[in-house]
């Protein structure tokens, strides 16, 4: 009996170990070209690979002037990298060192690596043309990935069964905050939908997505976030970001405050919203000049 507690121990420690090595592994895949140029960089100037090489690369990236926004990612990843892969550790003294060099973009000659840019919020009624003039599987993810303001993470993950045409709603799974929201469908998004189920006879497992391929013939597989940028762009001529930012800006044109427009956005800080989002849209600002 003990030796069987013993075995079943060993098992469920493995299973821990495992997932524990798959949330390391699926980090290190994300973060794989920051680490390949800290790498370059480590031979190049021939210096070990350590916490005080990174000091010296991230200074250099500051001076030929890398944004603040990829100095965050990159120096999270490198980090990843180096305490999960070489093993190392970071001392608190090191991870002051690092953030005094963040604050070199406080200084005058670097402000401008702390500027915001992406892409621009179009008009919504001019966005809403380009759809309706898209065939019926293209209107309904377009139509769909507009009104919800989803993330193209998002969008890929949606299945058919996480949507209620009946209530007008979707059920999203928001990995960055790692909990569902429910967003608002409006009646003509939810049509165009149900125009597209038909159509394509999809059932409630079928990814909203999914794969079409060139005798556009329907498969329940799930593709990549490139994949499903590249149809965007091909069928309306710019990233999915632009629908997301579109219908922020249009929420927020029409009257409604921060709070709702997280409500559909998914955001948790409002913040970001008005920081990242609303902010890239000058039309509100020249009605009153």
């Amino acid at each position: 009996m003990g030796e069987l507690i013993q075995v079943q121990s060993i098992i469920e420690d493995k299973k821990v170990n495992d997932a524990i090595q798959q949330e390391i592994d699926k980090k290190s895949k994300m973060y794989e070209g920051d680490f390949n140029r800290f790498m370059h960089y480590a031979e190049q100037m021939k210096q070990p690979i350590s916490f005080e090489t990174l000091e010296k690369y991230l200074l250099h990236t500051i001076e030929t002037g890398l944004k603040l926004s990829t100095f965050n990612k990159r120096s999270a990843g490198i980090k990843h990298f180096l305490v999960n892969i070489y093993g190392l550790i970071e001392t608190e003294d090191q991870n002051k060192r690092i953030a005094l060099l963040r604050q070199k973009y406080n200084h005058t000659a670097y402000a401008k690596q702390k500027l915001m840019k992406g892409q621009s919020a179009q008009s919504k009624s001019e966005v809403m043309a380009l759809i309706e003039k898209l065939d019926t599987r293209a209107k309904a993810i377009s139509l769909f990935n507009l009104i919800t303001a989803c993330r193209p993470s998002e969008m890929i993950n949606i299945k058919i069964e996480d949507i209620n045409l009946d209530n007008c709603s979707v059920n999203v799974y928001m990995q960055k905050q790692s909990e569902w929201k429910s967003k608002r469908l409006t009646l003509e998004c939810v049509n165009t939908i149900r125009a597209y189920i038909k159509e394509y006879g999809l059932s409630k497992e079928s990814y909203l997505v999914g794969k079409v391929d060139r005798y556009n013939k329907y498969h329940n597989t799930k593709i990549s976030d490139t994949a499903y940028r590249k149809s965007i762009h091909k069928w309306l001529g710019f990233a999915p970001y632009t629908l997301r930012k579109t219908q922020i800006s249009a929420m927020h044109e029409a009257g409604a405050d921060l709070a709702t427009i997280a409500k559909q956005s998914g955001h948790k800080n409002l913040e970001t919203i008005n920081k990242h989002y609303l902010s890239v849209n000058d039309r509100t600002v020249d009605k009153y000049l």
